[in-house]
């Protein structure tokens, strides 16, 4: 499934310009979160980690608190958290995004029966 990267902050808020960007990030072992922080340097952004969430729930809940800016996917923004408009992006000098491709990776041997048990579901429900 493809779909695209956003930019998205709490409704309503957004980062004051002129000063380092609050980000909401998941941990930097995360490839989402180095994606953002290689794009944002490559820009010249300045940046600050606000909240480094362990999980997309946290991060979304993060988000809807206004603790922040980060980049979702579309289908991962939740109630209260909104797509920022062209005008903010450029303002914030915020570089563009691509779009994601998510897929299902095959098994892999000695691979747990409760991750095979998920794939099946995810593939069933992706599908």
């Amino acid at each position: 499934r493809r779909e695209p990267l956003a930019w998205v902050a709490a409704r309503g808020e957004t980062a004051q310009i002129g000063m380092p960007l609050p980000l909401v990030l998941l941990p930097d072992t995360c490839s989402l979160h180095q994606y953002v922080v290689r794009m944002l340097k490559r820009a010249r952004v300045p940046y600050r980690v606000s909240h480094s969430a362990s999980g997309v729930a946290g991060l979304q809940m993060a988000l809807a608190a206004g603790l922040g800016i980060s980049c979702l996917n579309q289908s991962a923004i939740p109630a209260g958290v909104a797509t920022l408009d062209p005008a903010t992006v450029s303002s914030l000098r915020l570089p563009a995004l691509p779009d994601v491709e998510f897929c299902l990776l095959p098994p892999r041997r000695g691979e747990a029966p409760v991750v095979q048990a998920a794939r099946e579901v995810l593939a069933e429900q992706l599908g």
